[in-house]
């Protein structure tokens, strides 16, 4: 089966050797610290980023400040004219303060831009670590979506084990003439090893010293579907990786790009376009928050209840949230900047 095979694999064992219900420490780490693991991936690049070491981001900024001399040299033509009629006024001076404070963004690769960005990122996962850390149900966000991964995988993992116990007689006489009940016996030998060691991992882990309440023989119905049960939890499992890597991958690109933003700002136009790029990070921050506060709840949910679907969070976690998420973060990001327009076009018209 295809599910004892990545376990056998994934532990060091041949496929066809006996497995039990063991899942390798990667696979655990995983199952509870998918979200840690794919942010820690990228700590090196915001490293890079931070100390000006990343070549991505010095080759933006090296184009934005090119564009930026263009701009400030037609700039500095009406700014000029407007200081020949008006000397040192007010309004002279407020025209200087912009593209000098662009100037000394990009100055030095950027480095006070990149520290500024990286503060905003610091500020955006210290949020959502403070969210995940919310008790609900007696136990906290992040634990629960720990717990109850841990729990469904160790619910799929065991009915792959249980698969071989279809495979034994219903009874039989053993060579004392007493009657025996293979079958039986392996799937309540199996299901209580895959709970002890549940327990053991949870203990280990710092999770409570309970069993959890799930029972395999309780999900699907047959165990012959076992198979698709397995597939549709790794599709899920990697749905739900993948989107949270592509959120951090967003944060990162989004901080790449945030020269050309502050540059283009420079441009005679009502909205700066660098507030679309404060709302586009504002609109990630709220997805992945989003994100995480669905997760957690529905995980604390049903944290404490038995788990008639192996399937369930991860179906939360792959397609619902990111579907909610996404439409309250965008929804969110577009409502700033329209505020961002409108208080500008405000500011504007009061100056007239």
């Amino acid at each position: 089966m295809f599910i004892p095979l990545i376990l056998a694999q994934s532990s060091g064992q041949q496929p066809g050797q006996n497995t039990g219900v063991t899942i390798s420490g990667e696979i655990i780490e995983a199952a509870m610290n998918g979200s840690d693991m794919i942010v820690k991936s990228f700590e090196q690049d915001w490293q890079d980023f931070a100390t000006g070491q990343s070549p991505v981001y010095i080759a933006i900024v090296s184009i934005s400040m090119l564009i930026a001399v263009v701009l400030v040299s037609f700039w500095s033509l009406g700014w000029y004219s407007q200081f020949s009629e008006e000397g040192f006024s007010s309004g002279v001076v407020n025209e200087m303060v912009f593209p000098l404070l662009v100037i000394l963004m990009l100055s030095n690769n950027g480095t006070m831009l990149a520290g500024s960005t990286l503060a905003l990122r610091n500020v955006t996962v210290n949020l959502n670590s403070q969210l995940l850390s919310i008790t609900r149900n007696g136990v906290t966000l992040k634990d629960a979506i720990r717990i109850t991964n841990l729990d469904q995988g160790f619910v799929i993992a065991t009915q792959a084990a249980l698969a071989k116990c279809e495979k034994l007689e219903e009874s039989k006489i053993d060579t004392q003439g007493n009657e025996i009940k293979p079958r039986n016996q392996c799937i309540d030998n199996t299901i209580q090893q895959a709970k002890t060691e549940s327990q053991k991992i949870r203990q280990k882990k710092g999770l409570g010293s309970g069993t959890g309440s799930w029972n395999p023989l309780d999900v699907g119905g047959e165990l012959i579907n076992n198979l698709v049960q397995g597939f549709a939890f790794l599709i899920f499992s990697g749905l739900s990786a993948g989107f949270q890597y592509i959120v951090q991958l967003s944060f990162l690109l989004t901080a790449y790009v945030a020269p050309i933003f502050l540059v283009l700002s420079l441009l005679p136009v009502g909205a700066k376009p660098i507030y679309a790029w404060i709302s586009g990070w504002l609109a990630l921050t709220l997805v992945l928050i989003s994100y995480s506060i669905i997760v957690g709840i529905a995980a604390s949910s049903i944290v404490n209840a038995p788990a008639n679907n192996p399937l369930l969070t991860q179906l939360i976690q792959a397609i619902f949230s990111p579907l909610l998420a996404v439409a309250i973060g965008t929804g969110a990001g577009m409502a700033v900047f329209t505020a961002f327009s409108s208080g500008v076009k405000f500011s504007v018209g009061l100056r007239r």
